[in-house]
């Protein structure tokens, strides 16, 4: 797993399913001048824990009203996956834009079964322990415009999770959450889906009182602020991201911080994860032509109140590459794979839209 001619390989397997099939797939279903575009998207990825991943993300973009000319085109899609590990997945996603952008409403389910490890912090315990986690997951946000470009809402989480550890006689572990969610949102971007300029800051406070039914009370503080810049006459465009998680009273396992994805690409064994995470990084996106574009990107993270507690406040870096190809004109949804280098660690990610 860990051979570099092997990570070759795989990314330039998917590179070339991504590109052909997307290609053919966007010429044939999507049309830009319709208010009805589709697309199955094929999913092809690589991940040091997972293994090979294969399967299906269809997706739709739609206007719901077409007398609404203020709203961006909503957003549909489903997943269907399964790696070579054994871990599978499937569900849908949804954001929709209404009454001339004055609601905004984001929704997921999802279920599966993720094979994965953690790094325990005890002197006669492996380097890793396997673990293999049952997932059933809902979440739905609503947010109003409340005054020129700031969104606030609620919102609602439910995750059960089945955890079996690859440790002798270990009983499974079973949780169930039900959470908040007090969501607030300050939007200058000039596009929902490519931005080139303005920013967008959100603040998030996921809370699992007691009398929710949940065993501990805890919560979930994030803060993100995402800032882009044109460059190269509006061609391209440099983004940047800052990442607050704060995590607050009994969190339970399965609710740690996890650095790698969206913050930070790079990291993919799960090894850095704990009850707080701060992340910086930098993109940029270069579009040579109107459909194929390229990104690079460098980061910097922190872990706090972590499992292994040597690593608490540990600077890790993170810097890479990928692709994107445009699969929907009209709102210029990208789709891509991006390989990210990080401390004794490295990563390929499949892309909906951008990284942030």
């Amino acid at each position: 797993m860990k051979k570099y001619i092997s990570l070759l390989a795989v990314l330039l397997v998917s590179c070339h399913l991504s590109h052909s099939q997307l290609m053919g797939a966007a010429g044939s279903r999507s049309d830009s001048t319709k208010n009805f575009s589709f697309l199955p998207i094929p999913y092809v990825n690589y991940d040091r824990s997972l293994g090979f991943s294969y399967g299906l993300i269809p997706m739709a973009m739609y206007t719901i009203n077409k007398k609404d000319t203020i709203s961006p085109q909503s957003l549909t899609g489903g997943i269907i996956l399964r790696t070579s590990n054994e871990t599978w997945m499937g569900g849908f996603f949804g954001k929709f834009y209404l009454k001339e952008d004055t609601y905004r409403v984001t929704a997921a389910a999802v279920t599966g079964n993720v094979n994965f490890q953690f790094y325990p912090d005890l002197p006669s315990a492996p380097e890793s322990i396997d673990y293999s986690t049952g997932l059933d997951y809902l979440s739905v946000d609503i947010q109003r415009k409340v005054a020129p470009s700031m969104y606030a809402g609620l919102g609602y989480v439910f995750t059960h999770f089945a955890t079996a550890y690859d440790v002798e006689n270990a009983p499974t572990a079973y949780t169930t959450l039900h959470g908040g969610k007090l969501i607030w949102s300050y939007d200058k971007r000039d596009d929902v889906y490519y931005p080139r300029a303005g920013y967008l800051t959100n603040f998030n406070y996921n809370f699992y009182p007691d009398f929710f039914g949940n065993e501990t009370s805890s919560n979930k503080i994030t803060i993100d602020h995402n800032q882009y810049f044109s460059a190269r006459q509006n061609k391209d465009i440099i983004a940047a991201r800052l990442f607050l998680g704060i995590g607050i009273g009994d969190l339970d396992f399965n609710q740690q911080f996890i650095l790698g994805g969206k913050d930070l690409r790079g990291y993919s064994q799960g090894e850095y994860r704990g009850e707080q995470l701060y992340a910086l990084q930098g993109e940029y996106r270069w579009n040579p032509t109107e459909r194929f574009g390229l990104v690079g990107f460098a980061g910097m993270a922190m872990v706090h109140n972590k499992n292994i507690s040597a690593d608490n406040g540990k600077l890790l870096p993170s810097v890479g590459g990928g692709f994107r190809i445009n699969v929907f004109p009209k709102n210029h949804m990208n789709v891509g794979l991006d390989a990210g280098v990080g401390i004794d660690d490295w990563s390929i990610s499949f892309q909906i839209g951008e990284t942030f």
